[in-house]
Formats: C-alpha cells, sequence, structure tokens
C-alpha cells in the first residue's frame, strides 16, 4: 500500500497549498478590510490605512496571480502535457507562462487600485518597451531565437551536434545538455562547457548527429602499401571494427563496412565506416577503440600503415615489414606473438608450423558445427570468428565469444575426445590454420607447460560457454509477456507533437 504522500493529487496539492493559503489570506483581508481597520487600526494614521487598502488590493492581485501561475504549471504543464509526451516539461514555456501572468496582474493593479488609464498604461509600457529593447538587445535576441529554437525542434537536450566554424579545426563538438532563456551549453568530449548565446547558435550552421536518427556514422582513412593485396586489406580491417560491434556503442545494425578508397602516392587508402551511438559512446572515444582495435589487428599480421616518405633501397635485400601468409618464414614471423607457439623452442615451433594446413573462410561460412566430431585444432592467423551455443530450452543461438587473430581454439575435443561444443562461423572474411590431432597430442606428450596451457584454455571456454546458456536461459525466464497499450491514433499524434515540442531535460551523458 502506497501512502498517501507519494499519490499524485497529493504531490500536486503539496505544490499548491501555499499559493492557495496566501490567496485566501488575502482575499478574507479584502473582504473584511472595514472590520480590520475598525478594530485593529482606530488609532492609526490616514497614510496607515491607506497603505493598507492598497496593499491588501495589490497582495490579491499578485497572490491570484501566483496562484494561477501554480496552478497552470502543475495542471497544464507538469500534467497534462507532460503525461502526454512522457517526459517532463522544460522551465522556458513555464518562466513565459509566468512572465505573462504577472504582467497582466501588474496592468490590472494599475488600472484597479490606482485608477490608471488602461491606455496610457499600454501607451507608456510601449515607450518603456522601446528603450528596453535598445538596451537589451541581444538579451531579447537570444530569449526569442531560444523560443524559435523550442518550436523548430532542431535539437534537444542530449543530441550531440557539431558548431561549423570559420576553420574545420575549429569546429565545436559536443553534447546539449541544457537550453535555457538567453543561452545553449555542450558538454564537448574533452569535457569541458562551452556556453553559447542562442542568438549566435541561431546564425551557425549547426549539424545534428543524431537526428533524424539517434544514431551516426563516423568514417575513419588508413593508408595500407600497394603490396597488401586488397581482399588481404579489406579482411583485416573488417575483422578490426566488427570486434568492437556490441549493438549498444559500435552498432550492428547499420553494419560496419569497409571502402576502398583511393590510389595515393604513399598507399591504397580504405575507408572505415561504422556507426555509434553518441548516448553510449562520444565520437571521440568510438575513434579511440576502433584504431586500437585495428591497429592491433593490421600488426598481428605483420602489416604497418604506409607513411609519407621516401625510402633508397641501397641493396635488394632491403627488408621491409610486408609479411605473406603463403611463405612459411613469413608465417612464423606472424604467428610468434600468439599464445600457441610464443614459449615453445624453436624447433618445435617450426614443426608445428610445418604442419600447419591453411583454410580460407568466407563471411558467413561455418568452420564446425556444435556435436560434430573433432580431430583438430585451430589458429585464426585473420580476420573474425564468432562461437555460438544451442541450447535445447531457447529458441535460436546464444554467443559464446568472438574470436580474433592470433587466438587458438578447438582444443577440448583433442583433449576431452568429445564432440565440438559450439558452432563456430566466420563473422569476417577469415585465414585459419588446422592443426592435426597427432601433432598437438604428441607435443602435449613432450612439453608439460604446453599441455597444461591447453588444459587452461578447455576450461575458460567451458565457463564461457556455461555463462551464455545461464545468460540465456535468464534472459528467456524473465522476458515481459505483456501487450502494448493501444494508443488511437489522435492521442499518438499528440503524444508526438508535445514529446518533440518538449524533449526531455535528462539526458544521458558520455564524456571521452
Amino acid at each position: 500500500m502506497r501512502k498517501f504522500g507519494n499519490l499524485p493529487g497529493a504531490r500536486s496539492f503539496g505544490r499548491l497549498w501555499v499559493p492557495i493559503l496566501v490567496f485566501l489570506a488575502f482575499l478574507t483581508a479584502l473582504l473584511s478590510r472595514e472590520e480590520l481597520v475598525e478594530r485593529f487600526m482606530s488609532n492609526a494614521s490616514l497614510v496607515a490605512r491607506n497603505g493598507f487598502f492598497y496593499g491588501v488590493q495589490i497582495g490579491m492581485w499578485l497572490s491570484a496571480a501566483f496562484l494561477v501561475q501554480r496552478m497552470i504549471s502543475v495542471f497544464l504543464w507538469d500534467g497534462l502535457i507532460a503525461g502526454i509526451s512522457g517526459r517532463p516539461v522544460p522551465r522556458l514555456p513555464k518562466d513565459v507562462t509566468a512572465i505573462l501572468i504577472f504582467f497582466f496582474a501588474t496592468v490590472g493593479v494599475l488600472a484597479s487600485v490606482f485608477d490608471q488609464s488602461v491606455t496610457g498604461i499600454w501607451a507608456t509600457s510601449g515607450i518603456v518597451s522601446v528603450i528596453i529593447g535598445f538596451a537589451l538587445r541581444n538579451v531579447i535576441l537570444d530569449v526569442f531565437i531560444g523560443l524559435a529554437m523550442h518550436v523548430e525542434r532542431s535539437f534537444q537536450i542530449g543530441d550531440w551536434v557539431m558548431l561549423h566554424q570559420n576553420r574545420l579545426e575549429t569546429h565545436i563538438i559536443g553534447q546539449i545538455i541544457e537550453i535555457n532563456w538567453r543561452t545553449t551549453r555542450l558538454r564537448t568530449t574533452s569535457n569541458n562547457m562551452v556556453v553559447i548565446p542562442n542568438s549566435r547558435l541561431g546564425e551557425t550552421i549547426l549539424t545534428n548527429y543524431m537526428q533524424p536518427k539517434p544514431h551516426f556514422r563516423i568514417d575513419l582513412d588508413f593508408v595500407i602499401d600497394y603490396s597488401i593485396p586488397p581482399n588481404r586489406a579489406i579482411r583485416l580491417l573488417e575483422a578490426g571494427v566488427k570486434s568492437l560491434v556490441d549493438g549498444e556503442r559500435i552498432l550492428d545494425n547499420p553494419e560496419p563496412e569497409i571502402r576502398l578508397e583511393e590510389a595515393t602516392l604513399n598507399g591504397q587508402r580504405y575507408e572505415v565506416r561504422y556507426f555509434i551511438l553518441p548516448v553510449n559512446v562520444s565520437p571521440n572515444e568510438s575513434k579511440h577503440i576502433v584504431n586500437k582495435s585495428i591497429v592491433e589487428h593490421l600488426s598481428r599480421a605483420g602489416i604497418t600503415l604506409s607513411a609519407a616518405q621516401r625510402e633508397v633501397f641501397v641493396a635488394q635485400g632491403n627488408e621491409r615489414l610486408r609479411l605473406n601468409l603463403d611463405d612459411k618464414k613469413d608465417l612464423r614471423r606472424i604467428l610468434a606473438g600468439s599464445e600457441l607457439l610464443q614459449d615453445l623452442p624453436e624447433e618445435q615451433r617450426d614443426e608445428l608450423v610445418g604442419a600447419m594446413r591453411p583454410r580460407e573462410l568466407m563471411s558467413g561460412e561455418v568452420l564446425y558445427r556444435q556435436g560434430a566430431a573433432g580431430d583438430s585444432m585451430y589458429l585464426l592467423a585473420e580476420g573474425l570468428l564468432t562461437s555460438f551455443v544451442n541450447l535445447a530450452s531457447f529458441e535460436g543461438e546464444a554467443k559464446v565469444e568472438q574470436i580474433e587473430s592470433g587466438r587458438h581454439f578447438g582444443e577440448d575435443s583433442i583433449l576431452t575426445g568429445k564432440n565440438r561444443s559450439s558452432t563456430m562461423t566466420a563473422a569476417t572474411d577469415c585465414v585459419v590454420f588446422e592443426i592435426p590431432r597427432e601433432v598437438v597430442l604428441d607435443l602435449a606428450r613432450k612439453r608439460g607447460d604446453f599441455l597444461a596451457m591447453l588444459n587452461r584454455n578447455v576450461a575458460l571456454s567451458a565457463e564461457r560457454i556455461h555463462r551464455s546458456k545461464m545468460a540465456a536461459s535468464k534472459k528467456k525466464a524473465v522476458a515481459p509477456s505483456q501487450k502494448k497499450k493501444r494508443t488511437s491514433g489522435v492521442t499518438k499524434a499528440i503524444q508526438t507533437f508535445f514529446t518533440d515540442l518538449f524533449p526531455n531535460n535528462e539526458a544521458e551523458t558520455q564524456t571521452d
């Protein structure tokens, strides 16, 4: 049972009881002013009596304006409109309403209490308005452009925007955190706050990254030497960006893609395109993690990015880091950093590499399926693999993990004799090396550390599969089966209108 103070009606009354009491006090004083003067101010001077009469009437007007303003705020803005839009109304429309109400109350005081002509009041206020307008023209311009921004809805609180300046390097990228009377405040990717007058903002070209959809695309350029075939370069770049796809920061829909941009003097330029949700990750943070992942994938493949430089070859044997997977010598250097090979002596490393059989997979191709017999293990040289597990009580597949270049897998079937525990699928084009069962077992018998490493990975793989099964079962158990509330076309249109007109003040912020 909820407490009375938590009821909507109780909360509304809690905001209204002060203006109601003030209004009733002045109303009582106004209706009983003659009796109050005779009983309590019979010996007071004429000035005090007139001051009391004027004060009661002025208080009546102002308390009534205060009560009307509070009722409009409670029942209209915070009640009807906030209920339709599903989000709180910002201060700006509330302040405009309050100013209009108190302005008319002031005119009423001058006209009824002080017996001033309303025509004269309007004429005088017009002259005063002209003087104030000249003195505060910039402030007034900020206010009206702020109102225009609320009507146009070109951006709202929480949006990531870019303000175009004269030069590219001076462009401002930030998240809208506040829109008030005079200014709009942004939090930049450097976690600094930028305050921009609304009049200046109205004259600036603005790019809203979150409209018409809440995600936007980021493009990164990489220049790779011409000696690297395009298919291999695309495979590595695609694996680097897709390894970060989680559906929350780096999106899988729209899917990342690699474009062969243009030929330059330094090499072939490739464009990496991916989409982010800026409410979960800032543009600069996403560039950092994507750049880092791609550089790591290129490094593990023995490839360095091209740079603007001149090279002079004095001898034919001048060595450059352009390694080829088809060459056994280059293959040893590429795979030297793998956990499978890094602790082996040179002779056994050469023996293991010599027994590997290369296999190329296209994106979406299945390497092996859950339940199939396994008589070999694998080492991923380039690309990205994803493992899935089927659950008897779960419709579809549950994702276990992603395998990046340099990782080995599949040793559980060799050591335990059981069938494959998951399905391994190529997320991108891949190059995989298959290692026969006999070679692995022979090396495991010779080296205890090699066997311990394989057993440790088998245990970790089993733990990851167990966690995936538990998470999938839990997700299915707690999934709500509630019917969506039907909404009429008129109500839905009103809700959409007010949702766009009065955006939410609360926005999640992401700093670099």
